[in-house]
């Protein structure tokens, strides 16, 4: 069986990292990931292609997109997608490297009629004055009748931004400038920039690179497209998950109007990440389940897309009044938690997941793969509503109020199975 999760995207072989492309087209969902077909995390970064009619069950189309061309010779790096009539276009950064180890950036463009075969265009942003080539990640959408680009910056002053473009025809694109106030710290470089427009409020996602770690980043404002700025309405940004494996996501718009997030399952220096145990079985890393973006109480929130809802299987109902143990046959399981009001309680999945709620504090541990002892995350919550944990084999997505906040871990379940439940009723 292995570690290989059921329902998540991973690789059959080799490195996964970034989501990538993200659209639905002609009624199927395609997702793109960064890939090499070793377990290494650097090299030529390949686009991997799959698609699904149900955002659960993935084929795996093979490779979408190869660096072949000049001007992506050293790497397909990441980017998004976007749908216009009968045409599916691809933007993304050709990476390219010299014989001394400086870098090119271009933002290249493929476009497909059939989203099977992507004919290249070529580049159709180069960089601009004032920044390093530490440029990438292009993500497109359409607002106000015209094509918006952001693109993850490093300055000159090595310091990071997001650069806006605008574009008619998604061929000639114009620099707006930069996006971001830069007497904020965005670290040293902005990765994987996304914005998600909710109506009245939109939500700046991004991957902040800074000296103490790499997160993503969701901040609360408003886009102003006249003047080509993000207005921030809060002063920080909250993490967009509080797992440890968590990076680069990216949002679209489905067929239904739908914004679906699908963010990198996997993160962390890279002794952390060579060190998983499934790169003994030839692969690493998994993408997350897509998640729904909404708003409640003015947050934004993620809960799994609707569609999880038709693979429950065995569904039992339990009053966790006291001890419950519950057997599985698997560690694909789901567990949704409701009416928990301010009681304390707990849950053990096999000794490898462990969380528990007391006292407005919740503590989730998470055991090392490759030493004793657990890693753990403690947040504060007023009360905890519900819970829903999604376990796969190799990993852990869990959702606390509705999604309010998320954690979304690499937790490896072997031998021991069952999950145990502790609760103490409050009694008034």
């Amino acid at each position: 069986m292995g570690m290989r999760p059921n329902y998540h995207i991973s690789p059959k072989h080799g490195f996964l990292n970034d989501p990538n492309g993200l659209a639905q087209f002609q009624g199927k969902y395609h997702v793109f990931y960064q890939w090499l077909p070793d377990v290494v995390p650097q090299g030529n970064k390949i686009w991997r292609h799959c698609v699904s009619e149900d955002l659960i069950h993935w084929s795996d189309q093979g490779c979408g997109l190869k660096p072949e061309e000049w001007y992506e010779k050293n790497g397909c790096y990441s980017g998004s997608g976007i749908t216009e009539g009968d045409s599916y276009y691809l933007f993304y950064t050709g990476n390219v490297r010299d014989s001394e180890g400086g870098r090119e950036t271009y933002q290249c463009l493929a476009s497909s009629s059939d989203g099977v075969n992507f004919h290249k265009e070529g580049p159709v942003v180069y960089l601009p004055e004032g920044y390093t080539p530490h440029f990438r990640d292009p993500k497109v959408w359409k607002k106000n009748g015209r094509w918006w680009m952001v693109v993850g910056a490093q300055t000159k002053e090595l310091k990071g931004n997001v650069a806006l473009f605008v574009s008619d025809d998604l061929k000639k694109w114009q620099w707006k400038g930069n996006m971001l106030d830069s007497s904020m710290d965005w670290g040293y470089m902005c990765e994987c920039p996304d914005l998600a427009d909710m109506g009245e409020r939109q939500f700046l996602i991004v991957s902040r690179q800074k000296e103490d770690g790499c997160k993503g980043m969701v901040f609360a404002g408003i886009m102003d497209y006249e003047q080509g700025r993000f207005h921030i309405s809060e002063d920080t940004g909250v993490l967009l998950d509080e797992g440890f494996d968590f990076y680069a996501p990216q949002s679209f718009a489905d067929e239904s109007g739908r914004c679906i997030l699908i963010g990198w399952l996997g993160a962390g220096e890279l002794e952390y990440q060579m060190s998983q145990p499934t790169v003994e079985e030839g692969w690493l890393h998994a993408l997350t389940i897509p998640r729904e973006l909404f708003i409640q109480n003015g947050k934004l929130h993620q809960r799994p897309v609707k569609e999880f809802e038709r693979i429950r299987r065995h569904e039992r109902v339990i009053e966790a009044e006291g001890y419950t143990f519950i057997d599985q046959e698997t560690w694909s399981v789901e567990l949704l938690a409701e009416q928990l009001s301010s009681q304390k309680i707990s849950f053990n999945f096999g000794n490898v997941l462990k969380i528990y709620f007391d006292n407005n504090n919740l503590l989730i541990q998470r055991k090392h793969w490759n030493m004793k002892g657990y890693d753990e995350v403690q947040v504060e919550i007023s009360e905890l509503e519900n819970i829903q944990v999604f376990l796969d084999q190799s990993t852990a997505e869990i959702f606390v109020n509705n999604g309010e906040k998320v954690f979304t871990f690499k937790a490896f379940f072997t031998d021991e199975k069952g999950i145990e439940i502790e609760s103490e009723q409050t009694i008034l």
